[in-house]
């Protein structure tokens, strides 16, 4: 049901209670779309889904990467303290 359109028939005789069952159902469509969009745009979820990202990025780091980027921040942190005692003196 969700993502059919609702026509009118092509019938001019439609009854009053044929209509008021098409208006109905419409209603139902359209309350779950809104029910849909504010699950998507509310803020707890939006947190959940990019968390969710993150997890999986991180889970798909290459570990090369990962041994550089620490070898990296160990040598700044190294050259930080060598300049700092450098400057003491």
């Amino acid at each position: 049901m969700a993502g059919q359109e609702i026509a009118p028939k092509a019938d001019k005789d439609l009854s009053q209670e044929q209509l008021m069952k098409q208006i109905d159902q419409a209603r139902v469509e359209l309350g779950r779309t809104v029910d849909a969009i504010a699950d998507k745009v509310k803020p707890a979820n939006v947190a959940k889904r990019t968390m969710e990202q993150v997890r999986q990025r991180v889970a798909t780091v290459d570990p090369k990467l990962a041994g550089a980027g620490a070898a990296a921040a160990v040598g700044l942190v190294t050259l930080y303290v060598v300049l700092r005692r450098r400057r003491r003196r």
